[in-house]
């Protein structure tokens, strides 16, 4: 019975680390983009106060329907033995589902447009959208120059 406490344990406790490690990561990331999007904005303090309050708002709001609902939908369908498993019906409403999000991704992105126009001029709000997927390319590229140094140190040991 020790050894299987003892292991319970220990998976608990790299669980913890992982999930405080990944937690860690992503202020440090969202750090990072607060940085890079102040500075290629060159926001003013008074916009910056107006604008990060909006921005996070609606990042949240972008990030709870794109990620937790189809999510959601995907581990439903697997739940259901998969694409190849359910029936043309399920399938309809699945995409009705998926269009429902989108939809309200939509809406949200208006609302959220119209907020911006509020506290920033539409060469900002433009110039937003340009900065924020170049934040991401570098980040995912960033990542993929990390994953390929340490595949090859391991190639190395």
């Amino acid at each position: 019975m020790k050894p299987y406490i003892i292991r319970l344990l220990f998976t608990l406790l790299i669980s913890t680390q992982l999930f405080s490690q990944e937690r860690e990561n992503r202020k440090r990331i969202h750090a990072l983009k607060v940085t890079y999007i102040s500075n290629q904005l060159e926001l003013t303090a008074k916009e910056a106060e107006k604008f990060w309050p909006i921005y996070n708002t609606f990042d949240s709001k972008r990030k709870e329907l794109l990620q937790r609902k189809r999510s959601k939908l995907k581990k439903e369908i697997t739940a259901k033995g998969g694409i190849d498993a359910i029936t043309e019906k399920e399938a309809q409403l699945f995409t009705e589902k998926m269009m429902g999000i989108e939809t309200s991704y939509h809406k949200v992105n208006v609302e959220y447009q119209k907020s911006l126009s509020k506290v920033l001029q539409p060469k900002k709000i433009l110039k937003l959208q340009l900065v924020e997927r170049d934040f991401t390319r570098r980040m995912l590229s960033r990542l993929r120059k990390e994953k390929k140094k340490k595949r090859e140190e391991k190639r190395e040991k």
